[in-house]
């Protein structure tokens, strides 16, 4: 598994054994690195990355030419951070001077997804990259903000990728835990107490399962007595679909169901690295989605944690069950605000086609706040619409509410049956189906900590508004 390490760049080092430099900075560049008459680079076309060995200088040198929208940009630094991950170069000097703070996102954001590798056995080799950025102009504040947001979005995509024998509930709860920032405070609810509290939700979905449910609780106070926003994300660890049983095809993947948990964790951890002044409170309810001999059945009615009665339409939609309590909790808790992050429904990735994360609300204001921020962070949204008839189509004959309306605006009937348990507190859903596992050059492998990055930045701007 590949290491990277980011470094502010001092003038005597001179040790890179390549650079990294966008189009528009070369003539500075040269200027700075080199002897001689002034080089005219090569054109590269607009969102393409080029290795060039340039004549009269000790490295070579990728010409990268970010111009257009920022996922292109992005993508662009990603593909310069394969060229060197190809390469396997270790000490990268990486030449960004009077930059807005757009760009340096971009470049760390991208660099990071493209040096991402992810490998179980130790018989690959872990590359080590040293990257030295020269950021004079530049905010090394903003620089600073990026790499921390980088390092959770690879906690998140580790623990993504993580083979679904190695993360069950509890052990994943652990791992959310395993090497945290001491100013957050964690507990686990086991299945007993979980019982006890009456979480009907979250326990019907993990009963079919070896592994017992559980749910994580982590609480930042960073602002004093001030309101906690508060983060639930879903935690299911494999999703077989239940009795309801997915395809073999739409199974293979499905440890990337606990997406939104991991995003959580990995935001609540960057938030009290920073030291923000906000209150975070992270709720992330854990369960494992199996068919054995217990496991609740299609008819069923369960018992919410909030006393509501849920009819049981599809154990596939049970994710929305888990984060209902989760919720439910995270109000009991003492959150204000909620935000609920989570690989939902299949029909996200059809209405949005995995370009954008769709939005569920109770709250156009708050959902403005969010989606300010998902634009500084760069992992768009779309607000959806909440009209009351989607609201109707999740009603049941014989319970309160039904799990599942079936396809017709799937990802926004499913948003909305999360939205029944704020009960008014003002409330954002974010169904990351589609953005938190994709492949393609531009992401590296599988997981891409899709959620981290709005979240840290959601909890930024609060902390600005408190």
């Amino acid at each position: 598994m590949s290491q990277v390490h980011w470094h502010v760049w001092e003038a005597a080092d001179s040790q890179a054994s390549l650079c990294i430099v966008p189009v528009d900075e070369f003539a500075k560049f040269s200027e700075a690195m080199m002897e001689g008459t002034p080089i005219t680079p090569p054109a590269v076309k607009s969102g393409a990355a080029l290795l060039w060995a340039v004549p009269g200088i000790q490295w070579p040198v990728v010409l990268v030419n970010d111009e257009g929208r920022y996922q292109t940009a992005q993508r662009t630094w990603a593909d310069a951070g394969k060229i060197i991950r190809d390469l396997h170069v270790e000490k990268v000097l990486v030449w960004l001077t009077n930059c807005e703070h757009h760009r340096i996102s971009q470049a760390v954001f991208g660099l990071d997804a493209g040096l991402y590798d992810f490998k179980i056995s130790d018989f690959y080799s872990n590359d080590v990259f040293d990257l030295m950025f020269n950021l004079e102009g530049t905010s090394p504040e903003h620089f600073q903000k990026c790499v921390e947001i980088a390092k959770g979005r690879t906690l998140a995509r580790n623990w993504v990728n993580l083979p679904s024998n190695l993360k069950p509930p509890t052990v994943l709860a652990n791992k959310f835990i395993e090497g945290s920032p001491e100013n957050i405070t964690w507990s686990i609810m086991n299945e007993a107490e979980l019982l006890e509290q009456g979480a009907g939700g979250l326990l019907a979905v993990g009963q079919g399962s070896s592994n017992p449910s559980a749910l994580l609780i982590g609480r930042y106070n960073g602002n004093g007595d001030a309101p906690y926003l508060g983060l639930v994300g879903k935690g299911i660890t494999f999703d077989s679909g239940g009795l309801s049983l997915k395809p073999r095809e739409g199974m293979l993947r499905m440890k990337v169901d606990m997406g939104g948990a991991a995003a959580v964790a990995a935001a609540v951890r960057v938030v009290a690295q920073l030291g923000l002044k906000v209150n975070v409170l992270a709720v992330i309810p854990l369960a494992e989605n199996m068919t054995g001999s217990s496991a609740f059945r299609p008819g069923d009615v369960l018992t919410m944690l909030d006393g509501t009665t849920v009819e049981v339409i599809s154990t596939d939609a049970e994710g929305r069950l888990a984060l209902a309590d989760a919720i439910t909790i995270a109000m009991r808790e003492g959150a204000s605000h909620l935000i609920d992050v989570a690989t939902l429904t299949g029909a996200n990735v059809v209405c949005l086609g995995g370009i954008r994360a769709g939005v569920v609300t109770n709250n156009d204001a708050f959902a403005r706040v969010v989606e300010n921020a998902a634009r500084f962070a760069m992992e768009p949204v779309w607000i959806l619409p909440n009209d009351p008839e989607y609201m109707d189509l999740n009603r049941s004959g014989i319970a309160d509410i039904k799990n599942s309306a079936g396809r017709p605006a799937g990802t926004i009937t499913a948003g909305l049956f999360v939205g029944h348990f704020t009960h008014g507190v003002p409330w954002v859903h974010i169904d990351i189906a589609g953005m938190a596992y994709v492949e393609g050059k531009q992401s590296g492998t599988g997981a891409t900590g899709y959620g981290v990055s709005l979240l840290v930045e959601t909890c930024l701007q609060w902390s600005q508004n408190s």
